[in-house]
């Protein structure tokens, strides 16, 4: 199975459903630095969702601060041998 980036998928969600075309991210990139309001924010959230068919529950979302942190909550949620990276 081919890995899941969690920094190409956010820059792929940012440009679908906010049409924020974002570059240089980094696994450390702070995502509230990156111009997103809140709305947004919930948009990507539910593509993530949808294209990993996960959900994300709201109290470890409150702990995401980087792409990093939000690979390491992907990792966790997907189902077991799905490789996930930063």
């Amino acid at each position: 199975m081919a890995t899941i980036s969690i920094t190409q998928l956010f820059a792929q969600a940012a440009l679908e459903v906010n049409g924020k075309k974002l570059e240089n991210l980094k696994p450390e990139t702070v995502i509230s630095k990156l111009g997103l309001d809140s709305v947004a924010v919930m948009e990507l959230v539910s593509y993530f969702e949808e294209k990993l068919s996960i959900r994300m529950p709201d109290e470890d979302l409150a702990k995401v601060q980087t792409i990093n942190d939000l690979a390491t909550l992907v990792k966790r949620l997907v189902p077991p041998g799905t490789e996930v990276g930063a």
